[in-house]
């Protein structure tokens, strides 16, 4: 017979911690199913090394092997690996129309709806814009580069205290300065019941007359089953579309866009090689995120840029490489003397993030496992076109050299996955309600990233915080 318990959450990140707490605070008996470990900053590692790497994420190509994503793989999700970067959406976020003409974020959601929602994460983790002192030079070179074409930057908010500037953010800060899940969130609702099982794989679910049974696999690879009267997803927007599509035989009527609709949230990495005779750039030395960003852009092209500081270990995940002569290709004798040769004094990486359509798809094998495929579309194509020669201006006028960073142009996308159980009042159109709710079954939620209707036009981490506040509080009041 299946334990039984009022609640059960697969996925520890934002989606899935931030409800735990809340539940457990309304007097629920709370179980959260995460399938990584419960590391702490004594587990972390100043390293770039695939193999610790290995043990904090997931990685999975596309079908075409053209770009890859990867998910996090640890109590507290995200929280714990992401730059720290945290951005409420402008409002014209939650207003996009798509080239069919449809508003992808329903009604019932709004800049001004999600405000007491960022509040209340912001308060919680203590972000707070950072001062002009704590930005590493990588980004006020960015800033330099905008100043020179009269555009403007400013400074990035962050979940950070007193930072040490060591450039591991996405390692997993060995110093305790990122305030992550496993400072908040996650002790708190423990404290008051919630049990946190790392190592349990989710893998199906299936309709009780009483809630919904949920399939997993402990850590020493037995089944195990569980049931909750309420069972809310947060396993990421590649996870948790591949749980419902692996469940479909016992819920057929889910909707036909489960999986559907995958938005890399416009991400595009480029890279500068910077004129001879400037500053060092200092690559290596900064937060990942290197704390300032450009909403110069926003009002014509609806993109924002974000600067970064980068490891060596770069440019094995990402082709940089020049366009044309020695060191146009991503590999070999003259890519390595022209990496030892610029890097880290004249190169700078700087992500794009804009409002685009979904083109993308994450389904299942026939053996379960998931697969994400982002086709290059001429709409895709046209968007980084664009962008391009907006950063090509930059480049331009600052007599630095646009690189590529993927052998077909440009890496476009790897972290921000968005929209696979997509938010909205038509099941024709989506997965999920707009309060995370899946159609056509009650008591059945979606609380992460996927349900995110689209782009976020910044970094998606508060926005997916607080929308996973907003859904736990209408849990609370409603079910």
């Amino acid at each position: 017979m299946a334990e039984k318990v009022d609640v059960v959450i697969v996925g520890s990140g934002f989606g899935g911690g931030i409800p735990a707490l809340r539940l457990a605070e309304d007097g629920r008996k709370v179980v959260c199913l995460e399938w990584g470990k419960r590391n702490t900053a004594k587990d972390f590692l100043q390293s770039w090394d695939p193999r610790y790497l290995a043990t904090l994420y997931n990685v999975l190509n596309s079908r075409d092997f053209t770009m890859w994503v990867r998910r996090a793989r640890t109590l507290g999700g995200g929280s714990v690996l992401f730059s720290g970067a945290c951005l409420r959406s402008p409002r014209e976020v939650f207003d996009y129309v798509d080239l069919t003409g449809y508003k992808v974020w329903p009604d019932e959601i709004t800049r001004e709806v999600m405000n007491p929602f960022y509040d209340l994460v912001e308060a919680k983790l203590k972000i707070r814009q950072v001062r002009w002192d704590e930005v590493p030079k990588a980004g006020g070179t960015f800033a330099k580069m905008l100043a020179n074409l009269g555009k403007t930057c400013d400074r990035t908010c962050f979940d950070y205290e007193n930072c040490l500037q060591c450039g591991f953010c996405e390692a997993g800060c060995t110093y305790s300065r990122k305030i992550t899940l496993l400072d908040t969130y996650i002790p708190e609702a423990e404290s008051l019941g919630a049990e946190f099982r790392t190592e349990c794989e989710a893998f199906d679910l299936e309709k009780e007359p009483g809630g919904y049974r949920v399939r997993y696999q402990d850590r020493y690879g037995n089944w195990q089953e569980i049931e909750g009267g309420l069972v809310i997803l947060a396993a990421s927007a590649i996870e948790t579309p591949c749980i419902l599509l692996r469940s479909r035989a016992h819920l057929p009527n889910l909707s036909s866009q489960v999986g559907k609709n995958y938005n890399n949230n416009g991400d595009i990495a480029f890279y500068f090689l910077l004129p001879e005779g400037w500053p060092s750039a200092e690559l290596y030395k900064g937060r990942t995120n290197a704390a300032v960003m450009c909403y110069a852009f926003w009002a014509e092209h609806r993109i924002t840029f974000h600067p970064g500081c980068n490891p060596p270990g770069i440019f094995s995940a990402v082709e940089i490489h020049r366009r044309a002569g020695p060191g146009s290709l991503p590999w070999g004798l003259e890519h390595k003397q022209m990496v030892k040769k610029y890097y880290p004094d004249r190169m700078l990486g700087v992500l794009a993030i804009g409002l685009i359509d979904s083109v993308g798809e994450v389904g299942i094998t026939e053996d379960g496992r998931p697969w994400v495929d982002i086709p290059m579309t001429a709409y895709l194509q046209n968007y980084i076109s664009r962008v391009e020669g907006v950063m090509q201006t930059i480049a331009e006028g600052n007599g630095a050299e646009l690189l590529y960073t993927a052998l077909d142009g440009y890496e476009h996308g790897d972290a921000h996955c968005l929209a696979t159980c997509r938010m909205g009042r038509d099941p024709a159109r989506s997965v999920c309600d707009p309060y995370g709710e899946v159609h056509s079954y009650p008591g059945l939620f979606v609380s992460d990233g996927s349900t995110i209707p689209a782009g976020t036009g910044v970094n998606p981490a508060l926005t997916i915080a607080a929308n996973a506040e907003r859904i736990a509080d209408y849990i609370v009041k409603n079910r």
